[in-house]
């Protein structure tokens, strides 16, 4: 019985041990292993600029990561994966640490990045293209791809090329001429070339080419003009020649001019420096209009201003009407040319409100065209008996070429015009509607052509005078298209004289 006691305690004690022997076996296996810092790259060869991303690959479990990348960007990250911009070409070392409350592992890996050069494409900027000789120039390289070098050679026709090695050069020219610029841009792997043809003008401080403009290009008896000198080069002194003008002559450089009588007049400039001197004279530039019961003058110089004596109520187009045409006197965007849909609008003002008084409306007209068009209405808004005075054209091809009409509450007296009203030939035509009494005539090119009588019709009212439409109650129609130059109206009847002296301007 003793020895049956005996061995079952010892049963008892052996698997006692083999117990425990399982347990601690266990317990080894669920235990992490030690910290052991490790990292990898997605590549560890890159061009600069680009990124890099890192992955931790340690043995054990982390708690906190601290990455120190020797060139990089961001130079340290406490992210577990960060990425990375290397800026600059070079060998670059890594750095991890790991921990995890108690323990550390820290783990170097130098020249584990190669960060290479970038592929280059060369591109420049200047503060300005044209300069004075003697002036200078400032060149900005903004190539992209990281360039070490630059080579800056800047060559005109003829004389030595100026070459510059800097980044971003300030040069002075000596040299007047037109420039080509052919930049260079390199590092120790790429290099590109841009050469932007003609790009710098450096204008010869002894060069000088007469020109000028003005406000205007008409005026009437008594009006003045502003004159300004548009030489280019370098002037010093400026020697003016006005027919017709007062004073006649002037040494300044932006002159304003007085013209006293009616006639078409010469300007002549003389700009000079020490060096050189330069002469331009326009012919036949300035125009100048009676002043004689003159309400408005409209020479279309480039502009829709009055030129006459009442501009409080300066014009509104309505569209767009250009002056990039040549006028009968083969000058240059001097002329206003209507494009079909656009009007221009004076505010209704007592100059142009003609009511019973006599009046005259001279205007010169260039068009091809056939359809209905008006060229000119005072008042009319509300169409037929309305308060109104008009020329139109293109009512018909048989004897309605064009019309004149003057019309009030009661009705109207139109001067139908045949042949003899017949502009669409693409010339330049001088029409003249004149109100004279119980008197309407329309002078064609210097002659009348027509004459009807009529009674005396109020013609205006509270309205807008328009250029190059007609206006009725809904908005504007009958547009016209072509060309109209020097608008003159008078709040008197010309005199066949006057018609003809206009006519000859």
């Amino acid at each position: 019985m003793l020895k049956l006691i005996a061995m079952k305690n010892k049963f008892i004690l052996l698997a006692y041990f083999m117990f425990i022997g399982i347990f601690l076996s266990c317990k080894e296996d669920v235990e992490d292993p030690a910290l052991s810092a490790d990292f990898s790259a997605d590549v560890q060869t890159v061009k600069a600029g680009n990124p890099v991303t890192f992955t931790d690959i340690s043995e054990g479990t982390a708690t906190r990561w601290n990455w120190t990348f020797t060139g990089g960007t961001p130079a340290t990250s406490e992210l577990s994966s960060p990425t990375v911009v290397y800026d600059k070409p070079g060998t670059y070392a890594v750095t991890l640490t790991l921990g995890n409350g108690t323990t550390t592992s820290t783990v170097t890996k130098e020249t584990f990045i190669t960060v290479s050069f970038n592929e280059i494409a060369a591109n420049f900027e200047v503060d300005k293209t044209t300069i004075k000789q003697g002036e200078s120039i400032k060149f900005s390289d903004v190539s992209t791809g990281m360039p070490t070098a630059w080579r800056w050679e800047l060559t005109k026709a003829t004389g030595t090329p100026i070459v510059v090695t800097e980044q971003n050069p300030t040069v002075t020219f000596t040299e007047p001429g037109i420039y080509t610029v052919k930049f260079t841009a390199s590092n120790p792997e790429y290099s590109n070339v841009i050469t932007k043809a003609a790009l710098l003008t450096v204008v010869d401080i002894t060069a000088v080419e007469a020109n000028f403009t003005s406000n205007l290009s008409g005026t009437y008896t008594g009006g003045a003009i502003d004159f300004t000198d548009q030489s280019v080069g370098t002037a010093t002194t400026w020697n003016w020649t006005f027919e017709g003008g007062s004073p006649a002559t002037s040494s300044s450089q932006n002159p304003t001019i007085t013209y006293n009588t009616p006639g078409r007049y010469n300007v002549r400039l003389v700009a000079s420096n020490a060096a050189k001197t330069s002469t331009i004279e326009k012919t036949g530039y300035v125009v100048v209009v009676p002043s004689n019961s003159l309400v408005a003058f409209y020479p279309f110089g480039g502009n829709v201003n009055d030129a006459g004596p009442n501009k409080a109520n300066p014009i509104t187009p309505v569209g767009t009407v250009a002056f990039n045409a040549t006028d009968r006197k083969h000058m240059e965007n001097n002329v206003a040319v209507f494009d079909g849909a656009s009007v221009l609008v004076v505010p209704d003002n007592d100059a142009l409100n003609f009511k019973t008084s006599d009046y005259s409306v001279s205007v010169w007209i260039k068009t091809n065209k056939t359809n209905t068009m008006m060229v000119w209405q005072e008042s009319g808004k509300k169409g037929s008996k309305d308060n109104q005075t008009w020329l139109r054209m293109g009512d018909n091809t048989t004897d309605r070429y064009a019309r004149f009409t003057t019309e009030d509450e009661s009705g109207g007296k139109i001067i139908n015009m045949g042949t003899e009203g017949r502009l669409s030939d693409n010339a330049w035509h001088h029409v003249v509607c004149v109100r004279e009494g119980t008197n309407m005539n329309v002078y064609v090119d210097g002659k009348l052509v027509k004459q009807e009588s009529t009674a005396v019709k109020n013609v205006s009212n509270e309205q807008n005078f328009k250029i190059g439409a007609q206006e009725n109650a809904t908005g504007f129609l009958n547009y016209f298209n072509g060309m109209l130059d020097d608008m003159v109206i008078y709040k008197k009847a010309l005199t066949a004289a006057e018609v003809t002296a206009l006519y000859t301007l």
